[in-house]
C-alpha cells in the first residue's frame, strides 16, 4: 500500500488519508489487526491510529506497515452486514426537506427508504453513526442544509439528514439536522451484556418505512 501517507496528529497519534470508503474499512480491519495495542479509529476520510501514551516513532512504524501492507478491499461493501431500521416519516421536517430537495414529500420519503447507506464513521454521540449514501444518491442529498439553529434537545430515535448524510439520534440531546421520523430501535445500550452499539463502520442501512 505505497500511496498511503501518514502524518501525525499530536504527540501519540497518527492519521492515514483514505478517501476511498472501500479501502478505508479495510485498512481499519487491517490495522486493528496488526497493532492490537493501539486504538484504531476511521473517520470520515482518513483512519486514525492511537496510542496509549506519546511515541516519537509511531509514525515511521506505521509508514513501514503500510508501505508492505496487503490490504485487501475484496468483497468490502458488498458483505458487510445490513441493518434494517423502521422508521415512521412523522419528524418535523419533512415538507422543509422536500422543499430543499426540489421533491415533494412522498418522493422524499422513497428516496430515503430506497436508498441503501453505509456507515462512514461513528461519532458525536456514542451510537451516532455517519451515514452516507452507498451507491449514487437517488436524490441531492447534498442539498439539505443543516438548520441555521440548531435544536437544544432533539429526541432520541430521530432519524435525520443533513449535508449529503443521514443518522438517526440514539438518544436525546441538541442537534441539528432535519428531521424525517423517528424510529424505536436502540442504537446504544450501555448496559448490553456484549456489543452496545447496534451500527459499525462499513455496516450498511436500510430504512424501512413504517404506518404512523
Amino acid at each position: 500500500m505505497t500511496a498511503a501517507t501518514v502524518h501525525w496528529f499530536g504527540d501519540r497519534a497518527v492519521v492515514v488519508p483514505m478517501p476511498d470508503p472501500r479501502a478505508r474499512i479495510a485498512l481499519l480491519a487491517a490495522a486493528t489487526q496488526e497493532f492490537g495495542a493501539l486504538r484504531v479509529r476511521a473517520g470520515m476520510d482518513s483512519v486514525l491510529i492511537l496510542a496509549p501514551e506519546p511515541d516519537p516513532r509511531l509514525r515511521d512504524d506505521v509508514a513501514d506497515w503500510l508501505a508492505g501492507a496487503i490490504v485487501d478491499t475484496a468483497g468490502i461493501g458488498a458483505s458487510g452486514p445490513t441493518v434494517e431500521i423502521p422508521v415512521r416519516y412523522d419528524g418535523p421536517d419533512l415538507d422543509a426537506t422536500a422543499v430543499a430537495l426540489g421533491c415533494d414529500v412522498g418522493v422524499l420519503v422513497a428516496a430515503h427508504s430506497g436508498q441503501t447507506w453505509s456507515v462512514a464513521m461513528m461519532g458525536f454521540a456514542p451510537g451516532f453513526g455517519y451515514l452516507v449514501p452507498d451507491g449514487e444518491p437517488l436524490v441531492p442529498w447534498s442539498l439539505v442544509p443543516r438548520l441555521d439553529r440548531p435544536r437544544s434537545r432533539v429526541p432520541g430515535g430521530s432519524v435525520a439528514v443533513a449535508a449529503g448524510m443521514s443518522a438517526v439520534y440514539p438518544a436525546p440531546m441538541p442537534g441539528g439536522w432535519r428531521l424525517l421520523g423517528t424510529t424505536d430501535v436502540t442504537l446504544f445500550d450501555s448496559a448490553a451484556d456484549a456489543e452496545p452499539t447496534l451500527l459499525h463502520p462499513g455496516d450498511r442501512v436500510r430504512f424501512v418505512e413504517r404506518p404512523g
